[in-house]
């Protein structure tokens, strides 16, 4: 089947990542898992977390920069053997301050330090709201706008309220020329179901 095809591909990173050595490790011991210390997610003081992605030695340097540490003082960034000792050095330097204090101090730097939002928080984010990148609709539901935008030709997204199950049942099947006797017979054995809004006659 094509979608076995397309899962395994998608997966092409980490099996190219084994073969260089990047990804050798049991679940949350390699790089992009959870394993190095530059790249996870740590608890803040208040109870909340901030996202850490800080691979390239500039980005790390910001990172320490922003956590008041030392590189002289730790030990080196790619030695994995010392990636649990450094991940306990992190973890008690997020814990000391609020996710907001370090959404303060690395806004605007090259740490690669973000705050982990909750759904309801993620589309009051300055840079979402300037970038209008939720949308509601008629129904006040919010939802993402398609993307890419594209400058010549943005997207227009639908505002509609979104269709109920069985909604456009019967209209679809009569596109597709079925008769409205047999339409009636697989509603009544419960083999569709509509929604539609009954004529008034």
């Amino acid at each position: 089947m094509v979608w076995v095809e397309g899962a395994a591909y998608t997966g092409s990173f980490v099996w190219k990542s084994r073969a260089i050595g990047m990804w050798e490790g049991g679940r949350g011991q390699n790089m992009l898992d959870g394993g190095a210390p530059f790249y996870d997610t740590y608890r803040t003081a208040d109870g909340q977390h901030v996202a850490v992605g800080a691979i390239e030695p500039q980005f790390y340097q910001q990172l320490l920069l922003g956590l008041g540490l030392d590189a002289a003082d730790l030990p080196p960034q790619m030695s994995s053997d010392d990636w649990p000792e450094l991940k306990r050095v992190f973890e008690g330097r997020f814990a000391s301050k609020t996710r907001a204090e370090w959404t303060d101090i690395f806004d605007g730097t090259d740490a690669c330090v973000t705050p982990v939002l909750s759904f309801d928080q993620v589309s009051s984010h300055p840079h979402n709201r300037e970038r209008g990148s939720f949308v509601r609709d008629a129904a006040e539901e919010e939802s993402p706008r398609p993307a890419p935008v594209l400058s010549r030709t943005p997207a227009d997204p639908c505002l509609a309220e979104d269709p109920r199950i069985g909604q456009h049942t019967c209209e679809v099947l009569e596109e597709y020329g079925f008769q409205s006797e047999t339409i009636e017979r697989l509603l009544a054995t419960g083999v569709i179901e509509s929604d539609a809004p009954k004529a008034k006659l």
